[in-house]
C-alpha cells in the first residue's frame, strides 16, 4: 500500500493572514500564554472571541446531552441524511480545551455530512489527570457501539490523539471499530521528540514550551510514552481507514507524518492532507485552507461511510 498524500498550496490571502497572526503571537498574543490551567483556559476564551476564529454553523442545532455517561453536546443538521454518528473530540492540550473550541469545525462537519455529531466534553487535567480523557473517549465509543449504528471518530489536536488511542484500545479488546478515523493536526507524541518542533519553531502558533506546560498538567509524573497518551508509540495494525489533515508549518508535523508511515507499514489505508504554510489550529480560523480542509474531511468521511 502507499499513503495517499495530497499537498495543498496556500493562497496569497492565507499567507498574509498567517504572517499577521504569527507577528501577534510573537509580540505576546494570549494564545501562547503559559502558567496554570485557569490562565490557559481564559486565554482560550479570549482566542475564541477573536474575529479571525470561525464561528459555529448557524443552521446546526446545538443540544446539550450525554453518551455513555459522558457529557457533551449533540450537533444536529437541519436535514439529517445519515444514520451514522460522528464523534468529535476537541483540542486544547488536555488542559485548555472546551466544547466551544471545537464547535466551529464540528458544526461544519455536521452540516457537510448531514450526520449527527456528538461532541465530547471529556475530562481534562490537572483536575482529572491521565488517563481520564482516554477513559471518557472509550466510554463514549462503547455506548455508540451498543447502539449498533456506524460511527466515525474525529479529533483535533489532543482530540486527534484520543481518536487513534481509542481505536487501538477497541481493536485490542475485540470491539467493533469505527468506520473511519480522522485526525486534524493530531497531537500524537507527548514526548515531543519530533524534529519539526525545531524546524517549524518560528512558523507555528504553538510552541514547545506551551506543549510542555500542558503535558505536565495532564500527565504529571506518568509515562509520556504510554500509547494511550502518545499513540505514536502504539500498534497500528488492523485500524480503520485513517485521514490525517495538518499544516506544513506545525510543530507536530513530524509525529503526524510518522504516524501515517507506521499505519501504512501496518497495512492500514491512510490519507494525508498537508496544507502549505498552515500552523497548528488553522482549521479553526477564517482561512481558505480551513474551509477546504473541513470540506475535504467531510467528503472523505461520506465516502468511507458509503463504502461500508
Amino acid at each position: 500500500m502507499a499513503i495517499a498524500c495530497t499537498e495543498l498550496p496556500a493562497t496569497g490571502s492565507d499567507r498574509a493572514m498567517i504572517e499577521r497572526l504569527l507577528q501577534a503571537a510573537r509580540s505576546g498574543n494570549a494564545y501562547r500564554i503559559q502558567g496554570d490551567a485557569t490562565a490557559m483556559r481564559a486565554a482560550t476564551d479570549r482566542l475564541l472571541a477573536m474575529p479571525f476564529v470561525g464561528k459555529a454553523e448557524p443552521s446546526v442545532s446545538v443540544v446539550p446531552g450525554s453518551l455513555g455517561g459522558i457529557g457533551g453536546e449533540w450537533l444536529v443538521p437541519p436535514a439529517v441524511g445519515s444514520d451514522a454518528t460522528l464523534i468529535f473530540l476537541h483540542g486544547g492540550g488536555y488542559v485548555r480545551g472546551n466544547l466551544a473550541l471545537g464547535r466551529g469545525n464540528a458544526t461544519e462537519l455536521a452540516a457537510h455530512t448531514r450526520a449527527r455529531v456528538f461532541a465530547v466534553a471529556y475530562r481534562q487535567g490537572p483536575e482529572y489527570p491521565f488517563p481520564a480523557a482516554f477513559d471518557d473517549t472509550i466510554a463514549v465509543c462503547r455506548a455508540i457501539e451498543l447502539e449498533g449504528r456506524p460511527y466515525v471518530l474525529i479529533g483535533e489536536s489532543a482530540g486527534g490523539g484520543l481518536v487513534l488511542a481509542a481505536a487501538m484500545a477497541l481493536r485490542d479488546h475485540g470491539l467493533r471499530l469505527p468506520a473511519a478515523l480522522v485526525g486534524i493536526s493530531p497531537f500524537l507524541d507527548l514526548t515531543m521528540s519530533g524534529e519539526s518542533w525545531e524546524f517549524n519553531a518560528d512558523k507555528d502558533m504553538a510552541t514547545r514550551a506551551m506543549g510542555e506546560d500542558m503535558i505536565r498538567l495532564y500527565m504529571g509524573a506518568q509515562d509520556r510514552r504510554d500509547w494511550r497518551a502518545s499513540p505514536l508509540f502504539g500498534e497500528f495494525h488492523d485500524l480503520p481507514p485513517t485521514l490525517i489533515t495538518l499544516g506544513g508549518a506545525e510543530g507536530l508535523y513530524s509525529e503526524a507524518a510518522e504516524a501515517a508511515r507506521k499505519a501504512d507499514a501496518a497495512g492500514v489505508a491512510v490519507w494525508l492532507d498537508v496544507f502549505e504554510g498552515m500552523p497548528h489550529g488553522f482549521s479553526k480560523y477564517t482561512l481558505d485552507a480551513a474551509r477546504l480542509a473541513i470540506s475535504r474531511v467531510a467528503d472523505w468521511v461520506c465516502e468511507r461511510l458509503r463504502a461500508g
